[in-house]
């Protein structure tokens, strides 16, 4: 049997070929599994701030109350605290920092607390002097617009 090289190199070099095409597939696979991680990780730590910030403020708050006159200064700097997160936030959608499906939960729950009277209250009134510039814009805008357009 007669070995023609010129095919056996051929044939080689289209496995090798192949074989790098699916390398090449297999990273970049990698890669976005790896990007998509590290945005859910980076998506959960914001999360957990809010969390973390949340469990201080007091439950009849959270659901609508006005303060105890006790809590009051503590609601104020809380709920301040709360409104710099949320600029945060709005600041991260507004550069494409956070994903459409996190985006849709946290303008909903901004919106919402928001709504509450002590929020409400702490808005209004630190809100043209804070630099809240983002968190500003989405109100104004009535939530109706994604703050990742407004660069675009």
């Amino acid at each position: 049997m007669v070995v023609d090289w010129n095919v056996v190199s051929s044939i080689a070099t289209a496995a090798g070929s192949i074989a790098t095409g699916v390398g090449v597939l297999f990273g970049a696979w990698q890669i976005r599994l790896s990007k998509k991680q590290a945005q859910a990780e980076f998506e959960d730590h914001l999360d957990q701030q809010y969390r973390i910030l949340s469990m201080d403020i007091p439950v009849d708050v959270l659901i609508g109350k006005e303060p105890k006159a006790e809590e009051k200064a503590m609601v104020r700097e809380l709920v301040y605290n709360y409104l710099d997160l949320s600029n945060e936030q709005v600041y991260l959608r507004a550069k494409g920092r956070i994903t459409q499906y996190t985006w849709l939960s946290w303008s909903s729950g901004i919106k919402a607390h928001l709504e509450r009277p002590a929020f409400k209250a702490v808005f209004d009134e630190v809100s043209e002097m804070s630099g809240f510039t983002y968190l500003e814009k989405l109100v104004r805008l009535d939530f109706d617009t994604d703050p990742i357009s407004w660069f675009k």
